[in-house]
């Protein structure tokens, strides 16, 4: 079973104080719930053993982890409104659902790289330790199994048939050698008061893996048609819309973002940039085409050299990981320009991780320019040291820039203090600076 999706996500989304604002069968137009920071004091899963510099590190080695299976998974295929609020996570975000009738509330990893939603379920054949209860389907009445021959099964990348076609069975693995095994079913989902009923999900009897015993699966926002964003646009006629602000993270104030969908999630108004969605495969992802990055009036071109058109589509966005990793020519020109203009001393980063680094007691110490990411669409992001540049150690600032020859990706460090909305329908995506906190 080779199909191929990614967990790696950014924050923990807590339901516990939802609004409601309507959904199917609630008369209105969305929710608003608060969400908490991982880290922090508000958080159930605080731990204070990690230090700021031990959750960075190991967000930076992600980035390089969920890099190789984003390039892996592309080279094999070569309501009008729901809202609420969010706060950074240091690698994922946890979203409080539920599930079935009587609801059962589930914490799932919410995935921009993936598409299908699934849980672990009852009989557990083999499951990873959880702290609250299993879904036990038997005990739900809106629990549907779905037929090996409905089109929602030959949908998925890897499917088997049971007994006279009547159970489709799935198969995931993942770029951590995470993997689910399990039948694919049609239930109902509640979000705060907002019900999505018959939606297609995994009940998972047999999963492992990386996951900690605070989740119990993955529920998938990616662009494909078995993604939650996709089913919601069918079901209940929500348009495939949504957003999200993220706040500076990897800190131990409290602070709060937002994620929202549908009409909420339209980003409007002065000082708005867009640049369009590029289709390719695998449909999960949501790639951009970047035509240059500058710094201290220097614009270095997005391509091999300055006669190569740029790749439409040459740059993917991504939640999930914290770096921005950029073409080898790119990353180039932007590091040693920097290298150049910061008047500081050079340094090595002791985690080994990053190539650039200077010796500072914060980075606001540094006077790093502002670089600028030049989108498709005459979209230019200007980019503040805060999007750039991090502290790694104690006086240790480095560019949260890396580069690769296969793959770019435009990571959650740049995308820090702006609104960005992915709309579906137009194929556009835009950029707001707003501080979020």
């Amino acid at each position: 079973m080779a199909a191929i999706s990614i967990f790696f996500c950014l924050f923990l989304i807590s339901f516990s104080q939802a609004t409601a604002h309507g959904g199917v069968g609630g008369g209105g137009h969305g929710f608003t719930t608060s969400l908490f920071h991982r880290d922090s004091f508000l958080s159930p899963l605080y731990n204070p053993s990690l230090s700021h510099y031990d959750r960075l590190t190991n967000a930076f080695r992600r980035s390089f982890s969920r890099s190789d299976t984003l390039l892996n998974r592309a080279a094999a295929v070569s309501i009008t409104g729901i809202h609420s609020r969010i706060i950074p996570d240091d690698g994922e975000f946890l979203m409080s659902i539920s599930i079935g009738t009587p609801r059962v509330k589930i914490m799932a990893i919410a995935d921009t790289g993936s598409d299908l939603t699934w849980t672990q379920c009852m009989p557990c054949h083999k499951c990873f330790n959880q702290s609250f209860p299993i879904f036990n389907p038997r005990r739900s009445f809106s629990y549907r199994h779905v037929s090996c021959t409905s089109n929602a099964c030959r949908s998925l990348d890897d499917y088997r048939c049971g007994p006279d076609n009547r159970t489709c069975s799935y198969g995931y693995s993942y770029g951590d050698q995470s993997f689910t095994y399990g039948d694919l079913a049609s239930e109902k989902i509640t979000i705060g008061s907002f019900k999505l009923y018959k939606t297609l999900i995994g009940c998972g009897h047999v999963n492992g893996g990386t996951f900690s015993e605070d989740t119990s699966g993955i529920i998938g926002l990616g662009g494909g048609p078995l993604s939650l964003i996709s089913q919601m646009r069918k079901i209940a006629a929500v348009k495939r819309r949504f957003s999200y602000c993220l706040p500076t993270f990897f800190s131990d104030k409290n602070v709060t973002g937002k994620i929202s969908f549908g009409k909420k999630a339209i980003v409007s108004g002065r000082k708005v940039v867009s640049t369009p969605l590029v289709l390719k495969e695998p449909n999960t992802f949501y790639y951009l085409t970047l035509e240059a990055m500058s710094v201290a009036n220097k614009r270095f071109k997005a391509a091999n050299n300055m006669s190569t058109a740029v790749e439409q589509g040459n740059i993917l966005i991504d939640s999930g990981t914290t770096l921005t990793i950029l073409p080898q020519n790119l990353y180039k020109g932007v590091a040693s320009t920097l290298a150049h203009v910061v008047k500081a001393k050079r340094v090595n980063d002791p985690t080994g991780v990053l190539d650039l680094c200077f010796a500072a007691c914060s980075v606001d110490h540094l006077n790093i320019p502002v670089i600028t990411a030049h989108f498709a669409g005459n979209a230019d992001v200007k980019l503040l040291p805060l999007n750039t540049f991090a502290m790694v150690a104690d006086n240790v600032a480095c560019l949260a820039f890396v580069p690769s020859a296969n793959f770019a990706i435009f990571g959650n460090l740049a995308q820090v203090n702006f609104l960005v909305g992915y709309d579906l329908e137009r194929k556009r995506l835009s950029f707001k600076y707003n501080v979020c906190a």
